[in-house]
């Protein structure tokens, strides 16, 4: 496991600038173009992917637009024909969804266990992403937040969320998730909007590099690095 930490484009929000995905027993990296070489070699080794550049409505923030778990890649009705047949061709199992709250990756966390979302998605969204995901999907805030995709990062059965996450919330994200444990944490010294100074696999993560020492031990203890050295 290797951890890296760095800005993109000056910019603390890595998670926002990548999605990382899998397409049969291929780990990929789906990372916003303009980054530099050095940076792009750093970021394969430390995910173990290959990396694709790809965009999402024209923009370079694949994270901010995709959701999903190994049944579906969740990629909104905005984005581009010509994106949404470079993601296929990638042999992801795209999904278009088609609602009003197109930054996927903000408002849905999903697992192949379940899936939060923003308390804002109509009873006939829950039904189209129960249907594309194939798991339960519950409506959640955290810790006074309506994005939850925002709030959560993932790795297995692990799991980072909001550092003001109250304890009834903790208990229904680990329930929905199916996660074995769930610990409060921040990024970028003290930012409790996790997925955007986050960029992880099961391999290994991209932290902002504005995150202090003790965040960056906090991540990687509680999304389950460490287990096994």
């Amino acid at each position: 496991m290797r951890v890296v930490t760095t800005l993109f484009h000056g910019n603390p929000n890595v998670g926002l600038y990548g999605y990382c995905a899998v397409a049969g027993e291929k780990e990929l990296l789906l990372l916003g173009p303009r980054l530099n070489d050095a940076e792009h070699d750093e970021l394969q080794e430390a995910l173990q992917a290959e990396l694709h550049h790809v965009t999402v409505a024209g923009t370079p923030m694949p994270g901010l637009f995709l959701a999903g778990n190994s049944h579906a890649l969740l990629v909104p009705v905005i984005a581009f024909p010509k994106e949404v047949e470079r993601l296929e061709r990638l042999k992801l199992p795209v999904k278009i969804f088609k609602g009003k709250l197109t930054c996927l990756g903000n408002n849905i966390v999903a697992n192949d266990h379940g899936c939060i979302v923003n308390p804002g998605f109509t009873d006939a969204e829950i039904d189209d992403l129960r249907d594309m995901l194939k798991v339960p999907v519950k409506r959640a805030m955290i810790a006074g937040v309506d994005t939850p995709g925002a709030c959560l990062v993932l790795n297995g059965k692990n799991g980072i969320i909001h550092r003001d996450a109250a304890e009834h919330e903790i208990e229904l994200v680990k329930t929905t998730l199916g996660l074995d444990s769930l610990e409060p944490a921040s990024v970028s010294l003290g930012s409790p909007y996790l997925k955007a100074g986050i960029l992880n696999n099961q391999h290994g993560f991209v932290i902002s590099s504005l995150s202090g020492g003790p965040e960056i031990v906090h991540v990687e203890e509680s999304l389950g690095y460490l287990e096994g050295r």
